[in-house]
């Protein structure tokens, strides 16, 4: 299994796309990331894990950098003992981590162009506050 890095939306009229299968299976999609290039580049896999594909910088139309540990979606580089603690927060989180919340932090991610995941703590910040204040 290919360890995910990030997730990335390829431009809908990409033209450096070079893969073995259809290219359109990438094109106006999200994806995943399994390397980012030092140039901006993208080597990414399909939405149903048939094929590879690599991409130029001005053929990614949004990207961010993670990491993807079970079900949950990470900030990126994190050691193994702060990956114990966020999935554990994400399982203890109220409410849960469903697959929705994670598509959730993937298009946050992508809007912001890094990762983000504020608005899964909102309901605990906000109720800390009330107990608090």
């Amino acid at each position: 299994m290919n360890k995910i890095v990030g997730f990335a939306t390829i431009d809908k009229n990409a033209t450096t796309g070079t893969s073995a299968i259809d290219i359109d299976k990438f094109r106006g999609k999200d994806v995943r990331v399994i390397e980012f290039a030092q140039d901006g580049g993208v080597l990414v896999i399909d939405n149903e894990n048939t094929g590879l594909a690599m991409f130029d910088k001005k053929d990614v139309y949004r990207r961010f950098e993670c990491s993807v540990h079970g079900p949950y979606i990470c900030p990126p580089k994190l050691n193994m003992f702060d990956i114990f603690t966020y999935t554990a927060k994400c399982a203890a989180r109220k409410g849960g981590y469903t697959p929705i919340l994670a598509g959730m932090v993937i298009q946050a991610g992508l809007m912001k162009g890094e990762f983000n995941d504020s608005f899964l703590w909102a309901k605990e910040k906000e109720e800390h506050a009330k107990n608090t204040g």
